[in-house]
């Protein structure tokens, strides 16, 4: 292309440079909106500059910038949330078949690549949150618990899993095919392959086209339990008992002058509204990112709020049965040195009860000197309670200490003290002089 990026000039023979920072983030809220338990990220030598790079390049200053802010922001506050938040089950299986894999050479071979890639971001454009399936899944388990079966990339099956996949059918159950579909099974609804063509605006359309026509075959036959009225805006969900934990993530694109200029990739992320959308007549919505309470509609069963997010950025939005009143903090009123000390948070609602959610508190314990001190951080109040045992310390300072929480959802507070006591401090004997009392600064 005549326009070369700076790094292109500067390190032509990079073989692997650094992600674009508004990618990161995309992909970021991506991983997070699923239950894992930690992320990993490879290729440091392109996070930040070294001495000795090796394939590895780092060629964009910013990306570093938005991890360390992604981690500020959501990891630290929202952490302990996230890891006690399960996933939620879903109704829709997506099949990839080992069998295809060895004997018609598909699959995705641990890269996303190809038509069974773009097969689940088709779903994902059509807000569906598909469950990827094996055959010794469906042999060994069946498909209970499915509506919709997907089965891209099925060229050949094994007779253990025709014969899975025809008694799903039997029951009601749809199933979803393209062209390449071994001729055992008539798919109920036909998804014609795509072929990417390497320009990616070009491709992300078919693929939106391919979702919108999907969509528009299921309406009548399959009812979300989420969903997003912009397909741009990726739905996913989590569940803990009655509360719901909707994360969102944007991907509305366009080239930029990082890498975009040669029609491969769309780098740069764009502002994007939406309606979100959960299935359940009663209930609070709370922006877990932006701490606040969200207006919500009802309509046909269904709550309705609306969402504006940044460039390729996310949120997690706490749907709670009912709604956040208050924060109460029980602690004792004082505590030796050396001894500890039992805390307990509770989220309450209107009539004082626990929130039955797991809902982000932030705690800060400041001791009589006015120093943050030890157990101070984010917590989650799992069933609205939390319970934070100190340890005082033999030589921490004697007085009156602070307890303050807050919690993420609806950015309420509450505070406490606890005295912990230990030798007085009193002044030394004497009288002081005259000149001493004098509140006058001294010459000199």
């Amino acid at each position: 292309p005549a326009h070369q990026a700076r790094w292109e000039r500067e390190q032509p023979d990079a073989p692997f440079i650094t992600i674009a920072p508004l990618h990161l983030r995309e992909a970021f809220w991506t991983k997070i909106a699923r239950p894992i338990r930690g992320i990993m990220y490879h290729g440091w030598q392109s996070l930040v500059p070294t001495d000795s790079p090796s394939g590895y390049r780092y060629t964009h200053p910013e990306t570093q910038h938005e991890l360390a802010r992604l981690v500020r922001e959501v990891v630290q506050p929202l952490g302990p949330t996230l890891l006690a938040v399960p996933g939620a089950s879903s109704d829709v299986a997506f099949l990839e078949s080992f069998a295809s894999q060895v004997f018609a050479r598909r699959g995705t071979y641990g890269w996303g690549g190809g038509w069974l890639g773009d097969a689940y971001h088709v779903l994902l454009y059509a807000h569906l949150q598909p469950e990827i399936v094996y055959d010794e899944t469906v042999a060994q388990r069946g498909l209970d618990g499915f509506r919709v079966l997907v089965m891209a990339d099925c060229d050949v099956l094994t007779a253990s899993v025709a014969r899975r996949v025809k008694e799903f059918q039997a029951r009601g159950g749809i199933v979803v095919g393209d062209e390449r579909l071994a001729p055992a099974i008539k798919p109920d609804i036909l998804m014609n392959s795509y072929q990417r063509t390497g320009r990616a605006d070009r491709d992300k359309q078919a693929l939106l086209a391919l979702a919108a026509e999907l969509r528009g075959k299921l309406d009548g036959r399959y009812r979300r339990g989420m969903d997003s009225s912009n397909p741009e805006v990726v739905p996913y969900l989590r569940r803990w008992r009655e509360a719901q934990y909707v994360f969102v993530v944007s991907d509305r694109r366009e080239y930029g002058r990082y890498v975009g200029h040669h029609g491969i990739v769309m780098e740069n992320g764009l502002p994007c509204e939406s309606v979100l959308s959960v299935e359940r007549p009663e209930g609070f919505v709370y922006d877990l990112v932006r701490h606040e309470n969200i207006p919500v509609r009802k309509q046909d069963g269904r709550l309705l709020w609306d969402v504006r997010l940044g460039p390729c950025d996310g949120g997690v939005y706490l749907v709670s049965p009912r709604p956040i009143a208050g924060l109460r903090i029980i602690a004792p009123e004082s505590v030796g040195r050396g001894l500890g000390a039992r805390c307990v948070v509770e989220v309450v609602d209107p009539e004082g009860r626990p929130v039955d959610a797991v809902v982000p508190v932030e705690v800060t314990i400041r001791d009589a000197e006015g120093r943050t001190a030890e157990f101070s951080g984010s917590y989650a109040a799992v069933g609205g309670r939390l319970e934070v045992s100190l340890d005082i310390a033999a030589n921490d300072p004697p007085g009156a200490w602070r307890i303050e929480a807050r919690e993420l959802a609806s950015g309420r507070g509450a505070q406490a003290d606890l005295r912990v006591r230990g030798l007085e401090e009193r002044p030394s004997p004497g009288v002081p002089s005259k000149e001493t009392a004098n509140p006058v600064q001294p010459r000199g």
